[in-house]
Order: C-alpha cells, then structure tokens, then sequence
C-alpha cells in the first residue's frame, strides 16, 4: 500500500516526538541510543500505526534530528526529563502515552521548534 505523502506539522511533531522517546529510552535502558536500523523500524511502526505517509527526504530528516533532540534532552536541566520519567512514555503498545507529562512535554518542544524552524 503507497501511503500519500500527508504529514502535516502536528504528524512530524509526533513522530519526532516517538522517535526522541525510542532513543531516550533506549539510552536509559541499554545505555546506548537507538541503531540506525531501529529507527528505520520505529519509523515504519509509527507510519503505519498511524496512516501516515512521507517521502524518504522526509523521512531521514525527521529521523537524524530525533537523536540530536535527545542528546540535548538527556543532559537538560528540566525536571520533567528525568531517568525515572523516561520509563514512562510509552503504554503497553508501544504508542506515545500522552498521560505522562514527559511524554507531552516532549511533543510540546518537538512541535514548538518545527514551527519555529518554519519547517511546515
């Protein structure tokens, strides 16, 4: 099935926002950040998770800034990113838990800075 291309801005913050959370807890976990192989995995769960459909420049943009996010995250002073908060931003499907605060707030500066950067 060939998927429109049809991210808008709030589906980019999403999945920016589910990829920088992979990697988090990832790095949490393991200690290392996610493998580029699992983030072309995690990229292609959320798509179809989610109906979505963008085009591979589109993709690999989203993807390479996702690390770059949570290496900023992992050493930012901000209580709500905490190594305990981490664990807590997925649900059992592996989907975004937007009832964590961490979760939300992660979403919240994904989408913040992509309309920032003007890149809609």
């Amino acid at each position: 099935m060939n998927n429109p291309l049809n991210m808008d801005l709030r589906a980019r913050a999403e999945l920016l926002a589910y990829l920088v959370s992979g990697h988090l807890l990832a790095r949490q976990l393991t200690g290392d950040w996610l493998s580029p192989d699992h983030v072309v995995e995690s990229t292609t769960l959320w798509m179809r998770r989610n109906g979505a459909g963008a085009d591979v420049m589109q993709r690999v943009m989203l993807s390479s800034r996702a690390l770059e996010v949570a290496q900023v995250l992992e050493t930012a002073q901000l209580p709500v990113f905490t190594p305990d908060m981490v664990t807590t931003l997925f649900c059992e499907n592996l989907r975004l838990d937007f009832r964590s605060e961490t979760a939300r707030a992660i979403y919240q500066h994904r989408l913040t800075r992509l309309v920032a950067t003007r890149w809609f």
